[in-house]
């Protein structure tokens, strides 16, 4: 039997002999040793060992491929597939090089099932694997690089590694563009294509069959206009090149194990191995959410996530359907409310942070500036928007768009301006000309009358401040005007004199609302002053909601308002003073943390579960804080937490458990998902910020900002993974880590992943979390957390200037 199967094997060799003149080897490029050709058993490992050559099934399928995969990673990970299209049905193939320089596949009847194509021939070829990924053919005694007979990452599949260019050669005709498997179980080519569009000015767009997707929008300097956040790579490493030869994108950091990968389901991601945890880390993936649908609004509007409809006409625009458009269906776009005029004066209004319209409607120039293309629109009656080309130093270039624009998606944080063309009539420019007109007319009857007015609103304004102290003094704190109590009102020099006229030396911190001074009145009593600063972008509604529920909340974790005083333009908020200042000053700050051990720290949980309990469930009045945070999170003398700032706090009436909200306030990293990104906010939102609170109080780490060396995730995310490796107590702050703490610490952190899941409704209540602490009942197993990967956003905010999204698996 055996020589039976040695006969067969040497028969096959003796025959593949004869029809080979050259085998592929893994040898570095100055020196060739060839080698048989590849069989069904072997494989062939790149020359630094990062990837791997052979034949492969995936999944459970049977059919055979010639593929390239990662080679060091325990996830089998495959980057491209010679035969995607022609699998073999049995495991006799061979890989092998032809006398033309040819690499073939042949099957067990000797049938040629896939070949290189190679365009020409040379007396001494050689295929090899380069360590980028990269399957060659090129001439045994040429080394260059630049001078290859044929190469894979020519041909690519479904996946984009470092060094490999995406785009097309206008001398050649070459396209590279990626095309997704069906299946996790067939490689053949799916309905979903990611290819970069020449039309206009170039730009990537994903397609399936042939039909717009998604659009990743035009190179900017930096990253496609798509892009909502900043990447987490350097600009170096990624290039779009343009001429006259060649369109391409490229990018590259070849010591990182990362690949971009376009998946079955019609999203291509972009993922970094992480040897920690033994899996891929996914921080880029597209499209993302409804807006990155091409043209869901249609011409002429934008998509926004944070507005309600996500769909708004550009100023200046009605639907063209005010049915379809009042039915949720917005594809039908927006029209001019009156016709371009090409006879009369026009503008532009200025649309921020946006990813920019198709281009492929469009005109470029790479050295205009940007009044130049300013201009040059105003000349061109079809010109219906412009921007800059590139950002980068400054902004350059200009990019025109002829007649339409559609698929704007504001992006916030990120993204490029905008400029649309409406008639001057649009923005006011009749109105304003005669007002000017007007006032150059009587300036000299304006500047008597101004003189006197000002005397009037002086003496006016002082009145006001009077009656404004009087009606904050007697602010109610319930509905019914019952129990109306009044609030102590201080004079603004009684205020200005204890803080010594606000001095920097008396100043405790800065806040949304404004700085925080220490004070001591003349009876000795120490205070804690806020004020309302003349750039807060709070203002008269926060004080007065930080009155109202201030005044009638009593409860020992809550910090308590003894006073106000409202005079001319001045507002004042006075507390008790706290002589610990604010729980972050401790937690955050590696000379202070070792002053609150273990039993300290769960004492200040359990005083702010207790505080937020009195606010969700036993006062008068069902309060959302929507604020909560380590830094608003107070301790007196005996280091006992007391809840403040409830300038954001927002109250529910008889049975009602959710709000919605348009103008969303707050701060990131402790804001819940359904807030963030729909306004949606509960008494879950405080339980979420809660859980943030916990495990940040345990680590002593941000959730915002947080970092580490083995993969992108937030301070959430890190403790979610842990504790799923059941290694959870690694997160504590080493300065806790205690054996006789470790059932404590084990518990609280699985109730802080309790309270940050993802959805609303599988968050416990607060005065379950209440039971939790202060008992020893079981506890569930915590789902995924909302935001559990890290994103680069602005470093604090209490408005919605930047939208997060949370990453979830498709």
């Amino acid at each position: 039997m055996k020589s039976a199967s040695y006969a067969h094997l040497l028969f096959w060799s003796l025959i593949i002999f004869f029809i080979s003149l050259m085998v592929i080897t893994s040898t570095a490029l100055d020196t060739v040793t060839p080698i048989e050709p590849l069989h069904d058993d072997k494989t062939l490992v790149s020359t630094g060992g990062n990837f791997e050559l052979g034949f492969f099934s995936p999944g459970s399928s049977t059919r055979r491929y010639v593929g390239i995969w990662f080679k060091n990673i325990s996830v089998m990970t495959y980057v491209w597939v010679a035969n995607r299209e022609t699998p073999l049905l049995d495991s006799f193939g061979v890989l092998q090089m032809t006398n033309q320089s040819v690499l073939t596949l042949v099957n067990s009847t000797g049938g040629v099932v896939w070949s290189s194509n190679t365009s020409r021939s040379v007396s001494n070829p050689v295929a090899q694997l380069l360590d980028s990924g990269n399957l060659v053919v090129r001439d045994s005694k040429d080394d260059s690089l630049d001078n290859m007979l044929w190469q894979s990452f020519d041909y690519p599949c479904h996946t984009q590694l470092p060094g490999m260019k995406l785009g097309k050669n206008f001398v050649t005709g070459l396209d590279r563009f990626l095309t997704s498997w069906k299946s996790s179980d067939d490689p053949s080519p799916g309905s979903y294509t990611y290819r970069i569009d020449p039309t206009g000015y170039p730009q990537p767009f994903l397609l399936r069959d042939n039909v717009v997707q998604f659009r990743d929008g035009p190179w900017n300097g930096l990253w496609f206009s798509s892009t909502s956040r900043l990447p987490t790579f350097s600009p170096n490493e990624v290039e779009f090149v343009l001429n006259n030869r060649e369109m391409y994108y490229v990018y590259g950091n070849f010591s990182l194990v990362t690949n971009r990968v376009l998946d079955p389901s019609g999203h291509i991601h972009r993922q970094q191995w992480i040897n920690h945890t033994q899996g891929w880390a996914t921080y880029f993936s597209k499209p993302d959410d409804s807006c990155d649908i091409y043209g869901a609004c249609g011409a002429f509007s934008s998509c926004n996530l944070a507005n309600n409809p996500q769909c708004q006409c550009m100023n200046g625009f009605v639907p063209k359907s005010v049915t379809n458009w009042n039915a949720g269906n917005w594809m039908d776009g927006c029209v001019r409310s009156a016709p371009l005029n090409c006879s009369v004066s026009h503008g532009f209004i200025k649309y921020p942070h946006v990813k920019l319209p198709d281009t492929r409607y469009s005109w470029y120039n790479t050295t205009m500036m940007l009044d130049e293309c300013r201009g040059m629109c105003l000349q061109n009656c079809s010109c219906v928007a412009y921007a800059n080309l590139d950002i980068t130093n400054g902004g350059s270039g200009c990019l025109l768009w002829i007649n339409t624009v559609i698929d704007v998606k504001v992006l916030s944080a990120s993204g490029q301006d905008l400029y649309v063309k409406v008639p001057l009539s649009k923005l006011g420019g009749d109105k304003k000309k005669r007002l000017w007109i007007s006032i150059r007319a009587t300036l000299a009857v304006l500047t008597l009358m101004l003189l006197c007015g000002a005397t009037l609103y002086i003496l006016w304004r002082r009145r006001k401040s009077k009656a404004n102290c009087n009606a904050s003094s007697k602010i109610s704190t319930n509905n019914n005007n019952e129990g109306e109590s009044e609030l102590p009102i201080y004079a603004f020099d009684v205020i200005a004199k204890a803080t010594n006229d606000f001095s920097v030396y008396n100043k405790l911190g800065q806040g949304g609302f404004g700085p925080v001074y220490k004070g001591v009145l003349s009876d000795g009593r120490e205070i804690a002053v806020k004020r309302l600063s003349k750039d807060s972008r709070q203002g008269l509604d926060e004080f007065k909601n930080e009155v109202i529920f201030i005044a009638k909340l009593q409860h020992r974790n809550l910090v308590r308002l003894t006073g106000c005083c409202v005079e001319a333009e001045e507002r004042l908020l006075i507390y008790e003073y706290m002589p610990n200042k604010s729980l972050d000053c401790y937690i955050f700050d590696p000379t202070s943390n070792n002053l609150l051990d273990w039993p300290k720290r769960l004492e200040i949980i359990n005083g702010i579960a207790r505080g937020l309990l009195y606010l969700h469930q036993d006062s008068r009045l069902r309060i959302v804080h929507r604020d909560l945070k380590a830094s608003n999170i107070l301790l007196d003398a005996e280091m006992n937490p007391k809840i403040s700032d409830f300038g954001l706090a927002r109250t529910f009436n008889g049975n009602e458990d959710e709000a919605q909200t348009m103008r969303v306030v707050g701060t990131y990293g402790y804001m819940p998902p359904e807030y963030t990104i729909d306004g949606l906010f509960s008494v879950k939102s405080d339980v979420f910020s809660f859980g943030v609170l916990v495990l940040e109080i345990i680590s002593g780490k941000k959730n915002r900002g947080f970092s580490h060396p083995d993969h992108y995730h937030s301070l959430l995310g890190h403790a979610w993974t842990l504790f799923k490796e059941g290694t959870a107590l690694d997160l504590a702050d080493p300065l806790i880590q205690n054996s006789s703490y470790a059932y404590q610490l084990q518990r609280s952190i699985q109730i802080g992943l309790l309270c940050v899941q993802q959805h609303p409704e599988d968050r416990p209540s607060t005065s379950l979390i209440a039971v939790m602490l202060s008992s020893d009942c079981e506890l569930l197993e915590p789902k995924e957390p909302g935001f559990y990967i890290g994103r680069c956003l602005p470093q604090e905010s209490r408005s919605n200037d930047c939208t997060i999204t949370s990453l979830l698996g498709r």
